[in-house]
């Protein structure tokens, strides 16, 4: 069997299991169990959080609960998933975007620390922004401080 047939069948046999364990009363499904998001903060003192549109660019805003263009989650171990667009987090040789989770562009390393970086696999630069409303998210060397970010959970 081909790759391409192995990950179609793989693909039917999960979706045939969400049907099952849809069905069943009482069992845990996706939509019951907590999400688990977030809001990726510019971290140099100004409240404004990475926000995301459905034509896929990426900016920072003013941090806003009920703004789902702001909210993440840790779609996979170093991908970045925007609640309100299903688009990835991702970069190109010199910008920001959201697209497709199934790129590398899409693939991100963070720091441990309370500030993270977030360092894009393809191309070793980091997010980065001044902070200003609406403005464009760009790459950046690392060591920078306009490319320290914060990651706030947020209530399910």
């Amino acid at each position: 069997m081909t790759r391409r047939g192995m990950l179609a069948r793989i693909g039917a046999i999960t979706a045939s299991a969400a049907v099952l364990f849809t069905a069943v009363p009482g069992a845990a499904t996706a939509s019951t169990q907590a999400e688990s998001l977030f809001w990726i903060r510019f971290a140099a003192g100004v409240q404004r959080c990475l926000d995301s549109n459905s034509a896929g660019s990426v900016y920072t805003h003013v941090c806003q609960d009920r703004n789902n263009k702001q909210k993440w989650n840790n779609y996979a171990p170093g991908k970045f998933k925007n609640k309100a667009s299903g688009l990835c987090l991702a970069a190109g040789t010199s910008s920001v975007f959201a697209g497709s989770c199934e790129v590398n562009a899409s693939d991100w390393r963070t720091s441990s620390t309370t500030n993270k970086y977030f360092t894009n696999v393809s191309t070793g630069l980091c997010l980065h922004n001044s902070g200003g409303q609406a403005e464009a998210v760009g790459l950046r060397v690392c060591r920078a401080g306009t490319a320290l970010w914060t990651v706030t959970k947020l209530r399910s």
